[in-house]
């Protein structure tokens, strides 16, 4: 098994299921997203905190922000240790099934009855393919947790995500204050106090110049405001989801209805402002599917004239004897069938 999966959905081993985000393969984002986590709370406490007058602003600092980082990181722990997945399903002492047969059941889940898991489910219950078992009252997979959200974490997920969003705000702010005080004299109500000394500040604890720090201090602060504006849309798409009593994933399904519903009206509508082109497309389409021959004058037979005739070879009722003949003598023409016809027209 991978350690690491690079792909679109990381799908553990056939026969196994993922039991929380720890559990091979890990995403790479997922990985990503923990760089950033500890970075953002080393730089907070071993950078930020300590290039600040001692008091009050320094202790200020450091009990404000842990204020947010703390509790986030109870949550962040909890949400990646617990298994999200049904009941039925964790009790079981068997894997998922490996010979689930698409031909023979229409849905994964039939009747509360998951063919996969092999398991009886609640009414909520969304077999995710990512984790590789049914989730209590699904709502989405989350990539940067590489774990599902569902009903025994939402509540920690939404909780963890306004910690993340006034945290992130708190880091930008301080870190951008600290970038413009690195430019002021001590007079500065907002200049710093370098922890070594003069121009000699401290990132990471370790003895560093001031420009070094500007970079520092600056890179923080991007970090901390492209996080904010992630978090924060996030947030905010789940508090509008929560009035309108709806779950990420029965969203996600609404609007691919709507849009099917959009795509048909204006192909319908394209056919109403436009329908002699589109009787002229289907006048083409009959040409090019349908093979008709040529009938001699008056004739009910299919005997060729000068050697030549054509029939059609499309899987229809016709045959060459109901092909209607033309009016003059020796004269030869293309003759569509009106049983053809008719057929055409209901589509």
């Amino acid at each position: 098994m991978a350690v690491i999966s690079f792909a679109t959905t990381d799908v553990p081993d056939v026969g196994q299921r993922r039991k929380n985000a720890l559990s091979l393969p890990l995403y790479y984002v997922q990985i990503l997203a923990i760089i950033l986590i500890l970075f953002i709370v080393l730089m907070n406490y071993l950078t930020l905190c300590v290039n600040i007058p001692t008091h009050p602003w320094q202790w200020l600092s450091i009990v404000i922000s842990s204020v947010f980082i703390l509790p986030f990181l109870i949550l962040f722990i909890i949400i990646t240790l617990v298994d999200p997945a049904e009941d039925s399903v964790i009790n079981q002492n068997h894997g998922p099934r490996t010979d689930f047969d698409r031909n023979l059941h229409q849905h994964v889940i039939t009747n509360y009855y998951c063919n996969i898991c092999d398991a009886h489910v609640t009414a909520k219950a969304k077999h995710c393919s990512s984790c590789n078992k049914c989730v209590y009252s699904f709502d989405h997979h989350c990539i940067w947790l590489n774990t599902c959200v569902g009903g025994k974490n939402y509540r920690l997920f939404f909780s963890m995500l306004i910690l993340i969003v006034i945290g992130t705000l708190f880091i930008f702010i301080n870190s951008l204050l600290q970038f413009i005080g690195s430019f002021q004299n001590s007079s500065s109500m907002i200049s710093l106090k370098p922890y070594y000394g003069l121009d000699q500040y401290a990132i990471l604890m370790i003895p560093s110049s001031q420009a070094a720090f500007q970079v520092i201090s600056m890179i923080v602060a991007v970090i901390s405001i492209v996080a904010f504006g992630m978090t924060g849309y996030l947030l905010a798409f789940h508090i509008f989801l929560y009035y309108q009593k709806m779950s990420t994933y029965d969203y996600v399904v609404h609007r691919r209805h709507n849009r099917t519903i959009d795509q048909t009206l204006t192909q319908f509508n394209q056919l109403t402002q436009n329908p002699n082109a589109e009787q002229k497309n289907l006048q083409q389409k009959k040409l090019k599917n349908n093979r008709v021959g040529l009938a001699k004058e008056n004739g009910t037979t299919n005997q060729p004239q000068n050697g030549r005739i054509f029939t059609v070879e499309e899987n229809h009722r016709e045959n060459p004897r109901s092909l209607s003949s033309c009016g003059n003598t020796n004269q030869q023409s293309y003759i569509v069938n009106k049983s053809y016809q008719d057929e055409d027209e209901q589509y």
